[in-house]
């Protein structure tokens, strides 16, 4: 069992690939960190559960919320908007 499933379940899509237009995600340069982000409640009830392990969906909507509870625990998020296919 990954140690990273109980504070941030790994989502797994149905039967096939999903595609969502406009999803935020937080992306971490290790596993650790997305645990440790993950464990503070002030960052986690913005995540909706794991991609990977260092990335998680963002609950939609809450990708502002989410950088400023970043910027308050002290973490300096790097941030990407309009990127396409």
């Amino acid at each position: 069992m990954n140690p990273l499933d109980s504070l941030l379940p790994l989502i797994v899509p149905a039967d096939s690939p999903e595609w969502h237009a406009n999803a935020a995600i937080l992306e971490t340069a290790a596993p650790s960190q997305l645990a440790e982000l993950a464990a503070d409640g002030k960052i986690r009830r913005y995540l909706l559960g794991r991609l990977s392990d260092t990335v998680a969906l963002v609950d939609p909507g809450q990708a502002d919320a989410l950088e400023q509870a970043l910027l308050e625990s002290g973490h300096t998020p790097k941030l990407a908007e309009g990127l396409s296919s």
